[in-house]
């Protein structure tokens, strides 16, 4: 006997699925607002009040990265290539540096000093995201040849029976 039985018709499923999909977009972006609060308001010197927020933020993105990727998609909107990938760590290098300029002008009260870290962080940010970011295109692309492999396979074994 089956205890938790699925009691919702397919209409109620993917209602279902479209509020989780909601929650977990919410969950994740509000964790980060959340962080990025945090480290305006405390300081990144003090990265203990955030560890927490961080480590289920992170959980949650490597699972959204390789569940994708395992399953052989990109993104929704968004075409895998170099261009993209570029693109992407560009915003994530100002958003991170703009986010160390204000951190570090708080801790040093210089903006001078500011603006050098923070163009060290747009620099190690802009390499680091699309290095990453062009390993995963690079593992993406292969595991889609590998299904689309195995689905060719499949139709194969289907045709001869």
């Amino acid at each position: 006997m089956k205890i938790w039985k699925n009691r919702l018709d397919e209409m109620q499923e993917q209602k279902m699925l479209q509020i989780e999909h909601n929650a977990c977009w919410l969950a994740f972006w509000g964790l980060l607002a959340v962080m990025f609060g945090q480290i305006l308001y405390y300081g990144i010197e003090r990265a203990q009040v955030f560890l927490g927020e961080w480590i289920v933020f992170m959980c949650l993105a490597v699972y959204l990265v390789t569940a994708s990727i395992r399953n052989g998609i990109w993104d929704r909107t968004l075409r895998p290539s170099l261009k993209t990938n570029f693109y992407v760590s560009l915003i994530g290098a100002v958003v991170g540096s703009l986010i160390r300029v204000f951190a570090a002008y708080r801790m040093y009260g210089d903006i001078g000093r500011a603006l050098k870290v923070g163009g060290i962080v747009f620099g190690c940010v802009l390499v680091s995201c699309f290095l990453f970011m062009s390993l995963g295109l690079w593992i993406y692309r292969k595991r889609v040849a590998r299904l689309e492999a195995e689905g060719d396979e499949e139709q194969t074994d289907e045709g001869g029976k």
